[in-house]
């Protein structure tokens, strides 16, 4: 019986296994989403419509509105599903994704019609509400639920990858296909999911799983979940025994096996009469062959060690504090202007200026407060101590209506000054808000396609922030992973690097048979100062790098490597320049913006 993963939040997996277990699947229910109910408040005053782009929103949007009257425009099936089950009257399923959902409620409902509110989550895929915008509807997006990543694969999923109890995955969004894929690294579990064959909602989707070695990549021929169903019948009906769950009997290592798959027998000429010795003669010459290249490259061998690295959890980026106290305080001087202006207004006689100095008084007062604000600009400073002199002045002289409007003319140059000043904090905060965000998405090794295109917003034409976000743009769908998950792919790869060594160049039955021979040898490097331009002295001074937290050095070493070897480390490598080069971007990033922060002050 096949058996099947589901990575869905808990509410739709539950769906989702049950129309497998209607198919004769088993299934095997790990969460990758923990939804949780955020507060929010629902206006549907002026709505016509509910915009549902995901069954979780339908249920959180339920939740807390008791109206089941107001028609549901869900963005696929399931959603649409989930929303007549909950007692939606009125509900139209798009059959796609955003751009489908947006042309239907473009097609059948016009603008003038009222606004749209969307159920929504944290974090959403698409641009829903600009399409729809873009129109000339309205859409208020309301936060109803979060989507909390897990952190660590649960037992039972990390034994049933182990013992190969999974043959096929089944991934409807690019976070969870992302997120799996990071744990899987984590937990050392790669070379697991090369027997599984993993079955993607959309090419989003099956781009976050090509970081993994799967035995396949399968994509549903629409991003629906009765598509991706359809897509995981064909792919039952075309199974290869080699797909098929394993006995759990001990396979004995050194066991050459009595026939070759079909691809090999295909290349290998007719069959030999299984009575002949040859065969048992060829394999004896081969083990012995073995041995002794292992004893005579022992010095190269003895080098290389498996290592377990712990996987650094990172920080959460702190948000600037809004300057809150400043805004009051230059409103109140505000309004204080305001009145002085008036009082000038009128002739400049005794009466008048009485309350005029009342005024004067308070209005020197606001300034002093202003000036004891902190991250008050030196040159603003000047300007509020000269204003208090001739206020000072206007006092001693009380008619001269010339000094009252040099006075006026002043205090408008300053408050011009604090709200530039103001506009320039408000952005540099907004952008190292957005900053620190990407960071953060960049160092769990998820997917940061939103937080890029947010830091594009607020960057518009700086052409110190345009290159940093290039370097970054080739990886924001998948992710990149982090320093610790390519150190533990290395301990994993590096016995792999140095049999290539000795292994023959062309793929045939003998190289198999070697291979399979030279990984049952295990060895231990004995330091990381390995000498020499050997592969095995290559990946021992690489391992010392990445124990000791220097990533580009591992890099600069596995660079030098050729031939097979640098095959077997090309993906890796790639990987690891990625992080490299993402790390870098996001300092040059953040450096910017606090050398913005402070040019403004």
């Amino acid at each position: 019986m096949v058996t099947a993963l589901v990575t869905r939040p808990r509410e739709d997996s539950e769906g989702v296994a049950r129309e497998l277990a209607a198919r004769g699947v088993d299934v095997v229910i790990e969460p990758l989403l923990d939804i949780v109910p955020v507060a929010a408040h629902v206006d549907i005053d002026g709505v016509q419509g509910i915009l549902a782009t995901s069954a979780n929103g339908v249920r959180a949007l339920a939740r807390v509105l008791a109206d089941r009257t107001m028609p549901v425009w869900a963005v696929g099936d399931a959603s649409a599903r989930v929303a007549r089950e909950l007692g939606y009257t009125t509900v139209e399923s798009a059959g796609g994704d955003v751009d489908t959902l947006a042309a239907l409620v473009m097609d059948r409902c016009k603008p003038e019609a009222g606004a749209f509110l969307h159920a929504a989550g944290t974090v959403t895929a698409g641009d829903l509400a600009g399409r729809l915008e873009a129109a000339g509807f309205t859409v208020r997006r309301v936060v109803l639920y979060e989507a909390r990543t897990a952190t660590v694969l649960s037992a039972s999923l990390t034994d049933a990858l182990s013992r190969q109890g999974v043959q096929v995955a089944l991934f409807f969004s690019p976070r969870t296909a992302a997120t799996f894929a990071t744990l899987v690294r984590a937990a050392g579990l790669t070379h697991a999911t090369g027997r599984i064959i993993a079955l993607a909602l959309s090419p989003a989707v099956a781009a976050a799983l090509a970081a993994l070695p799967w035995a396949d990549i399968r994509v549903a021929a629409a991003p629906t979940q009765t598509a991706l169903l359809a897509l995981l019948d064909h792919s039952r009906m075309t199974m290869t025994e080699s797909d098929q769950p394993k006995s759990d009997a001990p396979e004995v290592p050194v066991e050459v096996p009595a026939e070759a798959p079909a691809e090999v027998q295909a290349d290998s000429g007719p069959a030999e009469d299984k009575s002949t010795p040859w065969g048992a003669i060829v394999a004896a010459l081969g083990v012995v062959a073995l041995v002794a290249g292992g004893l005579a490259t022992w010095p190269e061998w003895k080098y290389l060690v498996s290592e377990s690295h712990p996987v650094a959890m990172p920080m959460q980026a702190q948000a600037p504090d809004e300057l809150e106290v400043l805004r009051t305080d230059l409103a109140a001087t505000r309004e204080q202007l305001r009145r002085v202006e008036e009082r000038l207004a009128q002739p400049a006689s005794g009466p008048v200026l009485t309350p005029l100095e009342n005024r004067l008084t308070q209005n020197e007062a606001a300034i002093r407060a202003l000036q004891a604000q902190p991250q008050v600009p030196a040159r603003l400073v000047d300007e509020v101590d000269a204003l208090g002199k001739q206020v000072a002045e206007l006092k001693k002289t009380s008619a001269d209506a010339a000094a009252v409007l040099r006075l006026a003319d002043r205090v408008e140059k300053v408050e011009a000054g604090f709200r530039d000043m103001q506009a320039r904090r408000s952005s540099a905060s907004a952008m190292m808000l957005a900053v620190g965000q990407l960071r953060e998405a960049l160092s769990k090794a998820m997917p940061y396609d939103a937080e890029l295109r947010a830091v594009r917003a607020l960057g518009g034409q700086d052409a110190d922030v345009t290159p940093a976000l290039d370097v970054l743009k080739p990886r924001a769908i998948s992710g990149i992973p982090t320093a610790p998950v390519l150190s533990v792919r290395f301990a994993a790869l590096a016995p792999a690097i140095v049999r290539a060594t000795v292994l023959p160049a062309e793929q045939s039955w003998w190289r198999q048979t070697m291979d399979r021979f030279a990984s049952l040898v295990v060895v231990r490097r004995e330091d990381g100062n390995a000498a020499g331009t050997q592969p095995a002295a290559i990946v021992a001074r690489a391992e010392a790098a990445l124990n000791q937290g220097d990533l580009g050095g591992a890099v600069g070493e596995v660079e030098t490597l050729t031939g097979g070897p640098a095959d077997q480390a090309a993906n890796w490598l790639a990987d690891a320049k990625a992080r490299l080069a993402a790390d870098k971007a996001v300092s040059e990033l953040t450096a910017h913006v606090v050398a913005s922060i402070g040019a403004g002050q």
